[in-house]
């Protein structure tokens, strides 16, 4: 059986109707916060594998087409639904023209020999016209190149413009073909340190796009015109920058979508969470950010209709739901005598440190009378576990012969229930990361990282289904947290040859997980349910993003690991926590670095770190001993 998550929607391989039933149609939540998202400059920003060019794909032309024409396949609904809420799609068809150009590194390879980015500009212009003719044909269901000569277009170009004025489909093309023709010619006629001033002297791509006059076979096309830019990271960075301030300059009466990876912003753009909002263009989607916090439930409900989509695809699954084969639960029959006996140990324990004084005989009762599972029982004793060691650290030891009220107790666990049995299972080594939550949670709001782990469950169920009528039984908690752990460890071991400072940026991270897990484990669990980030406050923050270069000559390095950990989703920016008067940026793991450490997942413990501290971690890794906490139970 082939596994549908090792398939990646953007992909050419992937046909047009396979792709529209693989959409999530959730994805289109993130366009509805935008007050016109057909008629401004948008930005589409993640780290690698966020679904970007998946996004941008669905807006073109044939995929459009495509979803207006299966509406009542139940595969396909939910997106033509969310594609007329926002526009996208009207009852005849589709209400937009998305034209789309993937950017290259041929364009990147312009830079050392294109003076003033001249031909830059005339590849540019050249690609917008073919991108744009190819729409218009898809969007007629006519065949590209050969019915161009049923395109005529026509505009009122400025003086020295490079677009002609009145063409047909067909001049247009040979137009734009004689561009390329010209820039190949260049790149192999010239040395690469030979410089060259040739080329066009304005993008009138753009202009063109928005204001031209455009006819096909069917008539004038009057759909709201979409320019679709990809991939602008593999770009040079001046002509990122200048493509960037034309395009915010430029306020054509058309959309511009841009898509590029976070790797391609600087420093400030990326240590500054929202610096970018309010600037002249109407929006920013940073896909991750978007999905994180109150929208972390629309995000688990969105991979999980990925996940059912491409379930129901591999053939051989049959109509098998996906998640109803995933356990929620582990064997009771394995595990109830294991937290049985921890339960007794426990118990036992904290009975020799009380030493027959009464202070927590009522907590001893309570739990003993408790109306729960094994687990439940198990976890109660390690919370009051976690309580004594912090009632016996109290500096008021003269109350310490005054018993503690049930109430207390039922108090004081709330805080920590979740830290105990994190703390229960590490110690029993029993299952931690598992569940369709989980699943969810481990993805760090990547989409990509999201059918990594997807597809191993996936592999794993399929491998057990003999026949149609065959019955799997649900993937074990046990199996789910050790695919979700060699996931962990995958991408952990090829975090150096896929970052820049790859040996750097991995010591860095050993140094911040190492600490996080001696934080989170201390036998008072102070920061429960566990410390999953550390903390810089804004003032050092502002030293490393507003200094002048040789002002900090030695915390370069440690900013550029910085920027590239968070640009690759490993470190996810908070700005402005509050705390004791003083505002921090948080960076809390990914989730699967969670996972490496044996981390809870939850967001909101972190600690406090010098700027120092963290050069120490980058240069040397992890100090030996970061804790030195004892258990006093």
């Amino acid at each position: 059986m082939r596994n549908p998550f090792r398939l990646r929607a953007s992909q050419r391989s992937v046909n047009d109707e396979q792709f529209v039933k693989l959409f999530g149609a959730g994805a289109l939540e993130l366009v509805e916060g935008l007050a016109d998202p057909w008629n401004g400059l948008v930005f589409l920003r993640s780290a690698p594998g966020g679904g970007k060019t998946t996004f941008l794909r669905l807006l073109t032309p044939r995929p459009l087409q495509l979803t207006a024409r299966l509406s009542d396949d139940h595969q396909v609904k939910l997106t033509h639904d969310a594609l007329l809420k926002v526009g996208a799609l009207s009852d005849s068809g589709p209400d937009i023209l998305g034209a789309l150009v993937t950017f290259t590194s041929e364009y990147r390879d312009l830079a050392e020999i294109d003076r003033a980015n001249g031909l830059f500009r005339a590849l540019l212009n050249s690609r917008i016209v073919i991108s744009t003719l190819r729409a218009v044909l898809e969007r007629g269901e006519r065949a590209y190149p050969d019915d161009l000569g049923q395109i005529s277009v026509s505009w009122q170009p400025e003086s020295g413009a490079t677009i002609p004025a009145r063409a047909t489909g067909d001049e247009l093309f040979e137009w734009a073909s004689n561009i390329e023709k010209g820039f190949y010619e260049h790149i192999d006629d010239l040395g690469a340190s030979e410089q060259v001033n040739v080329g066009h002297s304005r993008l009138d791509g753009l202009k063109w796009f928005a204001q031209s006059k455009i006819t096909d076979a069917k008539g004038e096309i009057t759909a709201k015109r979409v320019l679709l830019m990809d991939e602008l990271q593999t770009l040079a960075q001046s002509q990122r920058n200048a493509l960037v301030d034309f395009v915010v300059g430029a306020r054509e009466p058309c959309g511009v979508w841009i898509a590029e990876r976070l790797e391609a912003l600087n420093h400030r753009d990326l240590l500054s969470e929202g610096a970018l909002e309010d600037r002249d263009y109407e929006g920013v989607i940073q896909l991750e950010r978007r999905w994180a916090g109150n929208r972390a439930r629309s995000y688990a409900r969105f991979v999980e209709q990925i996940a059912n989509l491409r379930a129901a695809k591999a053939d051989g699954f049959e109509n098998r739901e996906f998640f109803s084969l995933i356990a929620e639960q582990e064997d009771d029959a394995i595990w109830e005598p294991r937290f049985s006996d921890a339960s007794k140990e426990i118990e036992a324990r904290l009975i020799t440190a009380a030493k027959g004084v009464p202070r927590y005989d009522e907590w001893f009762a309570a739990v003993r009378d408790s109306e729960t599972d094994e687990i439940g029982r198990a976890t109660k004793w390690r919370s009051v576990q976690i309580l004594i060691e912090r009632d016996m650290r109290r500096s008021q030891s003269s109350f310490e012969f005054f018993p503690l009220a049930t109430e207390e107790l039922e108090k004081r666990e709330k805080g920590v229930e979740k830290a105990s049995e994190h703390f229960l299972r590490t110690e029993l080594e029993a299952p931690i990361y598992f569940g369709r939550e989980t699943l969810a949670a481990v993805s760090s709001s990547n989409v990509d990282q999201y059918l990594e782990v997807a597809g191993e469950f996936f592999e794993e169920i399929s491998a057990k289904i003999k026949g149609p009528r065959d019955t799997p039984t649900p993937l074990s908690v046990e199996r789910q947290d050790a695919l979700i752990r060699r996931v962990a460890d995958a991408r952990w071991n090829s975090l150096v040859r896929r970052l820049p400072r790859g040996y750097d940026a991995r010591r860095f991270l050993e140094g911040i997980g190492s600490f996080c897990r001696s934080q989170t484990f201390r036998p008072t669990a102070p920061y429960a349910p566990g410390v999953t980030g550390i903390a810089i406050t804004m003032s050092d923050r502002r030293l490393l993003i507003d200094s002048e270069d040789e002002d900090i000559k030695h915390y370069l390095k440690l900013r550029d690991v910085l920027t590239s950990l968070v640009a690759h989703n490993l470190l996810v920016p908070r700005v402005d926590h509050q705390n004791k008067g003083r505002s921090y940026v948080v960076f809390y793991l990914n989730r699967l670095l969670c996972v490496q450490y044996n981390l809870p997942l939850g967001f909101g413990g972190w600690r406090e770190q010098s700027l120092k501290t963290l050069l120490d971690w980058m240069e040397n890794g992890p100090a030996e001993e970061q804790s030195g906490d004892q258990s006093l139970v």
